[in-house]
């Protein structure tokens, strides 16, 4: 007799992942599945919290299920583009963060992974 187990959905930090490189530009995603939440309601929830860290929303479609944000341009770096990307797959929600890097320019993984993992993971249901 065999008994079936539930597919269990990866946590963010090990979503993440790391596609690229210096040369040619890096992108880092993370992706949370949160139960009984909402696109509109995700997305009014990661704007304070990404606004904590610094990171300025510039648009988002709950319809779409696509919200923009970027590290806004210092000195030393111009702005780097955020997407988020949002869908319902039953009473699940499915959210993923792009972070995204041009070419010449270097980022840690591990401090990426700490600020992705860190927005999406406080992700609360209705």
């Amino acid at each position: 007799m065999c008994l079936a187990t539930p597919a269990v959905a990866a946590s963010c930090e090990e979503s993440f992942q790391k596609k690229g490189d210096f040369l040619n530009g890096a992108a880092f995603s993370a992706r949370v599945q949160v139960e009984g939440l909402t696109i509109e309601r995700a997305f009014s929830q990661l704007r304070p919290i990404l606004a904590r860290e610094g990171i300025k929303t510039i648009s988002s479609d709950a319809n779409m299920g696509v919200m923009k944000a970027e590290n806004p341009a210092t000195a030393f770096q111009r702005a780097l583009p955020l997407d988020v990307f949002a869908s319902m797959s039953g009473n699940l929600l499915n959210v993923e963060m792009i972070f995204t890097i041009p070419s010449g320019v270097g980022a840690s993984r591990d401090t990426v992974k700490k600020y992705l993992c860190g927005a999406l993971n406080q992700l609360l249901p209705n």
